[in-house]
Order: C-alpha cells, then structure tokens, then sequence
C-alpha cells in the first residue's frame, strides 16, 4: 500500500494506483481476461503506465468493481442498466434518494457506495 505521512498518523492513499491486473483478479476472485474486459467495456478506469501501457488499479477501483460485481452477479444487472441507474439518480441528492427510492430499490445501499467513489462520474459521463 502507499502511505502517506500526515503528522504522526500515516493514512493510506486509496486513490493511488498499486495493484496490477493479475493482483485485482485475484482480489475480486475473477480472471484477469474478465477484468481486461472490464476496461475495454468501460466498467473500470485504470491509470495506464507510461511504459507498454500496464494497468495499475487503485483502492477505490476495487471497491467500484466489486460493487460492479455484486450488482451483476446478484441483482442481475449488466453494464447498460447499471449505467442507466445510475444516470437517473444523478441529479438527486442522498437524501432525496432515500426518501424516493430506498423502499423500491433494493440496490439502494450499493448506488449510495458508486456515488461516493472517484470513478463515479467518469463512468456516468462515458459511452
């Protein structure tokens, strides 16, 4: 992990790219093939080393991809309805989420989680 000193407490930079693609698939239990796709289709924004174009995935993008996971895996949702979902609740705020959507929507908690996470707004803006 990278750290960063801050006074006396050292914190861990989440945003800073670490991991390698072969590291990511094995934290998230998938092939490293599954997650190049991932990439390719847009599910995920790795930062690309300068040199042979490496993937490097940060801490926030392995909690984005595993929320991604969870609403694939058991909400049965694919990459065009999580990207529509979330569109539409865009323009809401937390509160008014919870008070319009949090009793119909089951997958509430986790739109909650994609909202706070950087690449949030990269892949609402994507095509």
């Amino acid at each position: 992990f990278w750290k960063i000193k801050l006074g006396h407490k050292m914190i861990i930079d989440k945003n800073r790219p670490f991991y390698s693609v072969i590291q990511v698939a094995q934290i998230l239990g998938i092939s490293a093939d599954r997650l190049r796709t991932y990439d390719e289709d847009g599910l995920v924004f790795p930062f690309r080393e300068c040199k042979g174009g490496k993937r490097l995935y940060s801490e926030f993008d392995i909690e984005w991809l595993s929320i991604i996971r969870e609403l694939i895996s058991k909400n049965r949702m694919n990459f065009y309805s999580i990207k529509l979902v979330l569109r539409l609740v865009d323009g809401f705020s937390d509160k008014e989420l919870k008070n319009k959507f949090s009793k119909n929507l089951e997958i509430f908690p986790l739109v909650l989680k994609l909202r706070v996470n950087p690449n949030y707004k990269k892949f609402i803006e994507s095509e």
